[in-house]
């Protein structure tokens, strides 16, 4: 009853977008002085490259490994507003990049040992042809490299140890190298001449390709000369990435002088969250088996007891895998309860079981994908190898739940070969990753207590941002909030009912993304009134979770709190989605989830910045999330869009809804997610995706004729003017398209894959038609490919008992789905 709509796209056309920005002044005054611009570029030049000579040649005996002496590594400062062009490159310079840093400076690789720059650089004064660029060509910076590039490419945690690593030290170390060869849009064969221009492209990739072996051979020849790489080499569309152990000196020399190396760090511990020992509890449910065409959820992480009797029913051994080196076992034996057991339970159960009547039909089947040792860490595994090995083994599965993290904050400049890894996998293999948000350690709470820093203060510390690789941009991440406070003569709860759990680390995410997505239940912590500030949980902060009995214990207890069992309860949302789609892409699931999302108390009405760094979208309900009431209903489409082309949506409101005698509240709620290729090397989300895409709605009172001529292009006309927009005009969305335009400041909702947006509205405010457009944006892609999104608009009457759903329905002529 009450299923959610497939609303139709109306028209499609071509977006509209703000005229280009004007030049930049320093660029110029550059262009108006160019003898002096050249003549400074060139000293600079000149100096990079003998520098770079004399250091080759004194690299012959020192027994360091072989280099390309017309490669050379460079750092530029370019006109900053050229990378808001996500197409530009350095090429016609003959200069790769290799890293895009903050303010326009460029990581960069010289190809022809600075040839060609130097010539650009000289016909930049006379003006010849091809050599305008060189005003945006700001500066070149020639200091030691010693100094610039560990900057640049070390993660925080290696460039505070730089200065103490030792040449005959072994060290191992996660490392990233770029290739930025793109190609460009490959040629329709149906056109004139289509079919030479494809054969030259086909030509184009098969020298690409063996470029990019070229890279990889010659890296690993490097690494050899100093260590080994230690795990495989795992390819994403702009670089690659592995673990490594090798010397000091070698890693010293791969930093300083290796031309393609963008980002060096330490090998993350990888672990799940520590179990307890709860109070003895039974129950006489009766299990009954999921149906045969039910949902696979894949449970990476510890392993699980496959034989317990609350979740036996839903396991198929033969498909159970262990990932750990050299230990065949998939049972979870992490002590305390295991891991991987109690996740699996959480996404079977996701309220626990002492309440269910009996008997209870599971959900969905799980696959037990084991990657945690007993002492429930990652070991001897590179994460980004390892779900591409997962992925590929278990290609039936659609659905993962990730609930292990690294124990540190993510890496803010470059997202991570795991995150991006991820994020490449979602999109290319049309999967699903449900990811903790990771969790602060109890005594690094305590730390924080006794120094004076309260809760929830404490939470806005830079370490306790979110664990990578929650930062992916195309999974969905998941934080915790308190189900429950709790105070005796000698403890109390940290927080009360709805506050985010002492311990959920907190968003934003990377590059100013909404993240967490979401937030579930994951219990909460208890802190000692006695000064001491000591820091535990019990039974009433707890949520109940199976457990395995492998040493001991009940089979299931409220003994255990954390991210990892907040995130399965999203995942049993997941799988429930999946049931009802099966056939539609990750990215409808995604949008519902977040759709039926809602921030917990006042935050909801007035959302601040902390509302969303804690909670992302909110808490969703499996009501919301599934169905909808009387008083509420969702429409949804799915489909592809090229990039460039805007699609537009509209929906009618009944006259009745609209009475001006009423003044009834009426929630409008927009969520638009969509996936695209990646790209490490880049920073920023709009330069990370290939493309990106963003949602708009009409102005109060815009007919859908109106609301398209405003947002497409007309008769070729571009840059129409429009008139100046009527605060009054305009539908109020909390969060906004730009991080000063909405109630919630510094946030905007189009840093995101998952754009959501909210408002609340007057009954008698309600338009007779309301419309949105789906915009695609270009990006780094040059093929045009079509991506995939799913927009999904709920109306819902807030505080009154007024059914909407038939008369919106019957307005807009949809009918009602029968399900076979």
């Amino acid at each position: 009853q009450f299923p959610h709509l497939k609303f139709i796209q109306k028209i499609t056309g071509k977006p509209r977008y703000p005229r280009n920005p004007n030049r930049s002044e320093r660029s110029n005054h550059n262009r108006q002085n160019r003898q002096g611009h050249s003549e400074y570029l060139s000293i600079k030049t000149s100096k990079i490259k003998n520098d770079w000579t004399n250091d080759y040649f004194e690299r012959q005996t020192q027994n360091l490994a072989q280099l390309d002496e017309e490669i050379v590594p460079i750092f530029l400062k370019i006109n900053p507003d050229l990378l808001k062009n996500i197409e530009f490159d350095l090429q016609g310079f003959e200069i790769e990049i290799i890293s895009e840093e903050d303010d326009g400076f460029i990581v960069g690789a010289s190809l022809d040992g600075l040839l060609t720059l130097e010539e650009k650089i000289n016909g930049f004064i006379t003006e010849i042809h091809g050599t305008g660029k060189i005003a945006d060509l700001w500066e070149i910076i020639d200091g030691n490299r010693e100094e610039w590039k560990p900057n640049h490419i070390l993660s925080e945690e290696l460039h505070a140890k730089w200065n103490n690593i030792q040449d005959d030290e072994s060290y191992e170390v996660e490392v990233s190298i770029a290739f930025d060869k793109p190609l460009g849009k490959e040629p329709d064969p149906t056109k004139q001449g289509g079919e030479a221009r494809l054969q030259r492209f086909r030509k184009k990739q098969v020298e690409r390709d063996e470029l990019f072996m070229q890279r990889e051979i010659h890296f690993e020849e490097f690494i050899s000369h100093y260590g080994e790489i230690t795990s495989g080499l795992v390819d994403l569309e702009d670089s690659f990435a592995c673990e490594v152990e090798i010397s000091g000196k070698g890693l010293k020399d791969l930093v300083f002088n290796y031309p393609f190396v963008f980002e060096v760090s330490e090998i993350e511990n990888i672990a799940g969250v520590e179990g307890g020992y709860g109070e003895k509890q039974d129950s006489e449910l009766e299990v009954l088996n999921p149906k045969k065409n039910a949902p696979v959820v894949g449970v990476i992480d510890s392993g699980i007891m496959e034989s317990h009797k609350y979740i036996a029913p839903s396991i198929k051994s033969a498909n159970s895998k262990s990932y750990i080196n050299g230990d065949n076992s998939t049972a979870d034996h992490v002590k305390g309860g295991g891991h991987g057991t109690k996740v699996a339970g959480a996404i079977l159960y996701p309220s626990g079981i002492t309440n269910l009547s009996s008997p209870y039909q599971l959900p969905c089947f799980i696959r037990n994908l084991r990657i945690l040792n007993d002492r429930n860490t990652l070991v001897n595994r590179f994460p980004a190898e390892l779900m591409q090995t997962i992925i590929e083994q278990n290609d039936d599965c659609i659905i993962y739940n990730l609930s292990i993290n690294s124990k540190v904050p993510y890496r803010k400049k470059h997202m991570s070969s795991w995150a991006a890894t991820i994020d490449s996998l979602i999109h290319e293999k049309n999967v699903l990753f449900i990811i903790s948000t990771g969790n602060i350690y109890k005594e690094d709470i305590r730390h924080y207590l006794v120094n004076g820093k309260i809760y929830p203060d404490y939470i806005h510390y830079p370490y306790c941002r979110l664990a990578n690789p929650a930062q992916s941009c195309f999974a969905l991440s998941v934080g915790s909030i308190n189900h429950a406070q709790f105070e005796d003569d000698n403890w109390k709860s940290l927080g009360i009912e709805g506050d985010i759990s002492a311990f959920s680390r907190i968003g934003e995410g990377i590059w100013g993304e909404i993240k967490p997505d979401v937030v579930e239940f994951g219990g909460g912590l208890i802190v000692s009134k006695n000064g001491d500030s000591l820091i535990t949980k019990n039974q009433h902060t707890s949520t109940e979770l199976l457990r395995s009995t492998l040493h001991g214990g009940n089979a299931f207890s409220k003994d255990s709190v954390g991210t990892s069992f907040a995130t399965p309860k999203v995942s049993h949302m997941v799988a429930q989605l999946q049931n009802l789609y099966p056939d539609e892409n990750v990215n409808l699931l995604r949008a519902l989830v977040v759709q039926g999302a809602r921030l917990p108390g006042g935050h909801f009405h007035n959302p601040t910045t902390k509302s969303i760094q804690y909670f992302g979208y909110g808490l969703p309900s499996i009501e919301r999330v599934t169905k909808n009431t009387e008083r509420r209903i969702t429409f949804y489409n799915t489909g592809k869009i090229c990039t460039d082309d805007s699609h537009i949506y509209s929906l009618a409101i009944p006259n009745e809804l609209r009475n001006q005698a009423d003044e009834h509240d009426i929630l409008i709620e927009v969520t638009l997610a969509f996936t695209a290729k990646i790209r490490r090397t880049r920073q920023k989300t709009k330069s990370y995706l290939s493309t990106w895409l963003d949602w708009a709605s009409s102005k109060f009172d815009e007919s859908l004729e109106a609301f398209s001529n405003r947002s497409l292009i007309i008769d070729n006309d571009k840059n129409a003017d429009h008139e100046e927009e009527d605060p009054d005009e305009v539908i109020k969305w909390k969060i906004r398209e730009r991080n000063n335009w909405g109630d919630v400041k510094g946030i905007s909702r189009n840093n995101s894959s998952v754009q959501k947006d909210w408002t609340i509205i007057k009954s008698f405010q309600l338009p007779k038609e309301i419309c949105f457009a789906v915009r695609s944006h270009k990006g780094w892609g040059k093929n045009k490919e079509e991506v995939s999104y799913a927009l999904v608009v709920s109306i819902e009457i807030l505080n009154a008992n007024i059914p909407i759903y038939e008369s919106i329905r019957i307005e807009n002529e949809i009918e009602i789905p029968i399900r076979v």
